[in-house]
């Protein structure tokens, strides 16, 4: 019986780890990394000069095709919003004159502070979000917009005079 013991335990190896030295004195901190195809690319200098040619020819493409068609249409919104006051509470005065474009104008979308439909879309000049003809008003002293939050928080004259942070330096 004993022999068929010793044939079986010859056949098993020890699997087992066998401990290090600990007299070497190795207990060196181990750590996992993440490395990604990302940090492996940023050490290849021919990758990074590939993703340096591609980015400035997609930079260049844009900006042939701004200066073709988008330069002049930002501009004229800018120019025609200068010529449009708007008095709180939906009312909007325009000159006839410079502005004649507003006349057949209709509510093209929602107001992203007061979630009305619109058809006047500014920035207020105090804290710049979005501003539409129902929550925002014209600065009392320049044509710029402000918006009804920043009439109240800055404690304007009043309702009927607000007045902006520019020109409240200057107005007192």
């Amino acid at each position: 019986m004993c022999e068929a013991m010793m044939v079986m335990n010859a056949g098993n190896v020890n699997r087992k780890r066998l401990r290090s030295d600990e007299a070497d004195g190795c207990f060196a901190m181990q750590r996992k990394t993440f490395v990604n195809q990302q940090m492996m690319d940023r050490q290849d200098t021919e990758k990074m000069k590939q993703i340096q040619a591609k980015t400035l020819s997609l930079l260049f493409q844009g900006a042939k095709k701004q200066s073709q068609t988008g330069a002049a249409s930002i501009d004229g919104v800018k120019e025609s919003l200068a010529s449009v006051r708007l008095l709180g509470g939906g009312e909007v005065e325009y000159d006839l004159k410079s502005a004649s474009g507003w006349l057949e104008k209709k509510p093209d979308r929602k107001c992203r502070l007061c979630d009305r439909m619109s058809m006047v879309h500014a920035d207020c000049t105090n804290c710049n979000l979005e501003l539409c003809e129902h929550c925002g008003v014209n600065c009392g002293y320049c044509p710029d917009k402000i918006c009804l939050n920043c009439v109240r928080l800055f404690h304007c004259e009043s309702h009927d005079k607000p007045c902006c942070e520019q020109c409240k330096m200057f107005a007192r």
